[in-house]
């Protein structure tokens, strides 16, 4: 018996552990970026102008994820102002693209993974807004 459980039960237990905590570390970048697209959204909406809008967005979607777990060796923020209007909104898209193993802090798990989130913010019906769509 106890061949079997060192030979066999002890690492599957222990890679069970690991695949655990990998999974944890993931959904966590993924409720990180979620956040940083929520708060990019609503920056851009409170600017005045879409092209205001794209950089508060930008800036926004930095600084969250600055304050967070998740590193990104990629990040993409999209801005979609075609509904820039009085009563209309503005959708921000944030791509983070993250190395596992940064991300799950263990050395020698290859390749990345690649978080993706949409939020969409109202404009405010009284807020004077200038400019079109960009």
């Amino acid at each position: 018996m106890s061949v079997e459980l060192a030979g066999f039960v002890l690492p599957a237990m222990l890679l069970a552990v690991i695949a655990v905590a990998a999974a944890f570390h993931l959904s966590v970048a993924k409720l990180d970026v979620e956040s940083a697209a929520a708060a990019a959204a609503r920056a851009a909406s409170l600017q005045r102008s879409p092209a205001t809008a794209v950089t508060a967005a930008q800036d926004a979607a930095a600084a969250d994820l600055a304050g967070r777990s998740v590193t990104c060796t990629v990040l993409d923020v999209a801005v979609d102002t075609t509904r820039f209007t009085r009563g209309g909104s503005v959708t921000v898209t944030v791509t983070c693209q993250v190395d596992i193993s940064t991300l799950t802090r263990t050395s020698g798990i290859p390749g990345h993974y690649t978080a993706t989130a949409s939020s969409t913010s109202p404009i405010d019906t009284y807020r004077d807004v200038t400019g079109g769509a960009s």
